[in-house]
């Protein structure tokens, strides 16, 4: 609803040409107005005006609920003099009674004119949403809530019901007070208080955003504290199998929320149905804004209310994945240390040396988010570089893999220089290249699934190569066979584990395919440079007979970079052979 003067943005009271209003807008301009005089004139004209009929404008409504809805008293009384009907509907989208209307804006010297125009019970006669006692609750009228109570005790549970939660779920703290002190509720619906309590704020009527003050904050934690004291749980589950201190957790504006619960007894433990805590979900940015994909952080603050309340960084998932691992991946060395030092001095060896049901230590997971200063202290700490998870996966190959996901959801891939710039280190401080996972996968391969249209990893293939790396070692590719291409690649167990079954993740496993292959697909163009370089042989042909040309123009990748895909043939052959019939007959075959 588009809101001004009165709280209606009232432009469609359009003038004809000759300056004056329509008949139908004169009632709606005089209240507009507060021009008594002329309503009274027009209200006493004859023919008399239909006074219940709807403005043409729906938005508008019949002139009594406008009137209502603009605080205009002496228009309220002219018009029910008049005999204007306040039972109707039809004020705006919402279909609001009149008294409804006065109810939304607060204006508790018309709600109580309007009270006695009609039988407490006509009031219920609308959907449960437009009752004026629960728009009152909604918008946080807390006196005009009281007055209602005052004036008729017949309000149906159900409609209780519905004016508390709606109050809960706007951080209403006034209007919860009253109710819990005026009505008794059972527990399951303080429960479902509790959960709207604590959640995220409606969103406004075709808004993206809600409008948060900062007294908006106090009043949810009060709001919170007094529905946990009246018997809500501070440890049930929001939805499903999530944990409420988990939905807390997920987005920085509850952190005041977030706060309260751990106050009140919340578990900073517990633990959603893949065995996650609050402080898995906290190694990742959460969102700063009611919508998912707008600006993120890492909520540092809440970090220390968990770890203030004794949250475990060593909690393990049902992968065996631990706060401290994911930790490891997505934070710079400062905020590691502060999951670190949680931990005091014997058990900090303990905590540095976790690994996951696969074996993944945390310099894997280090190496895979690419944090060099987390990278450096863990091998000052005595990690091995070499070290294998339980398919042959290590360090190295996970600084090489575009990973696209942390431990709560799917992001942008890592660039191909972030993975340039660890391998670097890690080849500096001993790692392998000449590692070769079980799935067959070498660090040459890993190196070419990162897309790289400008060859900025053209001088480390180079170095793998001069380091012994195999120019036409084979291995089986994930490919894409879902509409959508898919710039990442699963890392570590991650990766056996699709293979099991690709279908289920829209992939497809694309047997014996060499470097060349691999870095025609994923456009890693730096790869085939060096490949080029080292004299590979572009004719090579895959199981099916593909050439890597025709890899590069059939991949989904590709087909959303067409130059980038025109440039690689260029590369495999124009270049290298001159023969454009050779080009046209590779990339068809």
């Amino acid at each position: 609803m588009s809101r001004g003067r009165g709280g209606l943005k009232l432009s469609r009271l359009a003038r004809w040409t000759d300056g004056k209003y329509t008949n139908d807008d004169t009632l709606h301009v005089c209240i507009r107005d507060d021009d008594v005089p002329k309503l009274q004139q027009l209200l006493r004209a004859s023919p008399a005006p239909d006074i219940n009929l709807a403005h043409y404008d729906s938005e508008l409504g019949p002139p009594l609920h406008f009137a209502a809805w603009c605080g205009n008293l002496d228009a309220v009384d002219l018009l029910l003099a008049a005999g204007a009907d306040a039972s109707i509907t039809g004020f705006t989208e919402w279909d609001y009674t009149a008294i409804a209307a006065a109810a939304d804006r607060g204006h508790r010297d018309i709600v109580k004119r309007l009270w006695t125009c009609c039988p407490p019970e006509r009031y219920l006669q609308v959907g449960q949403g437009q009752v004026c006692l629960v728009v009152a609750a909604q918008h946080g009228h807390a006196s005009i809530v009281e007055d209602m109570l005052e004036w008729w005790n017949g309000w149906p549970q159900d409609v209780m019901i519905m004016a508390l939660r709606v109050a809960a779920r706007e951080w209403h703290f006034s209007v919860v007070n009253l109710l819990l002190k005026r009505e008794s509720f059972e527990q399951p619906t303080l429960q479902d208080a509790l959960h709207d309590a604590a959640g995220l704020k409606p969103l406004p009527i075709f808004q993206l955003f809600a409008k948060y003050e900062g007294v908006d904050y106090a009043d949810q934690q009060l709001l919170i504290a007094l529905l946990i004291d009246a018997g809500a749980d501070p440890n049930s589950f929001a939805y499903g199998t999530t944990p409420l201190i988990l939905a807390v957790a997920s987005n920085s504006i509850l952190t005041c929320a977030l706060k309260t619960l751990l106050e009140k007894g919340a578990d900073p433990n517990k633990t959603d149905g893949s065995g996650q805590s609050a402080l898995h979900i906290l190694t990742a940015p959460v969102p700063t804004s009611q919508v998912s994909d707008g600006s993120q952080l890492l909520n540092e603050t809440a970090i220390h209310l968990l770890l203030q309340y004794k949250a475990s960084v060593s909690q393990p998932d049902s992968a065996g994945e631990c706060p401290i691992h994911w930790a490891a991946y997505g934070f710079d060395l400062r905020l590691f240390h502060i999951y670190l030092s949680s931990q005091p001095g014997t058990d900090r060896d303990a905590l540095l040396r976790l690994t996951n049901n696969n074996g993944e230590t945390l310099l894997h997971y280090a190496a895979a988010g690419c944090g060099i200063e987390v990278i450096e202290y863990l091998l000052s700490q005595g990690l091995d570089v070499n070290a294998t998870n339980s398919n042959g996966w290590t360090p190295l190959m996970c600084a090489l893999t575009p990973i696209n996901s942390n431990a709560v959801e799917e992001t942008i891939p890592k660039t191909v220089s972030e993975a340039t710039r660890s391998a670097y280190y890690l080849l500096s401080r001993g790692a392998d290249p000449s590692i070769v996972t079980n799935e067959g996968w070498t660090p040459l391969h890993a190196l070419a699934t990162n897309f790289d249209v400008t060859g900025k990893a053209e001088d480390l293939a180079k170095d793998l190569l001069l380091r012994g790396a195999d120019l036409e070692a084979r291995a089986p590719l994930l490919s894409t066979v879902g509409p959508y291409a898919s710039w990442g690649m699963p890392w570590g167990y991650r990766l056996r584990d699709m293979m099991a079954n690709p279908s289920a993740w829209e992939m497809a496993i694309r047997h014996d395919m060499t470097p060349l292959h691999w870095a025609a697909e994923r456009g890693a163009v730096g790869v085939i440079k060096a490949l080029l370089a080292n004299g590979v042989d572009v004719s090579s042909m895959d199981v099916n007979g593909a050439f890597p040309a025709r890899m590069a123009v059939e991949s989904k990748i590709m087909k959303t970079q067409a130059s980038a895909a025109d440039n690689i043939i260029n590369l495999l052959f124009l270049e290298r052979q001159g023969n454009a019939g050779m080009v046209e007959s590779m990339v068809e075959g």
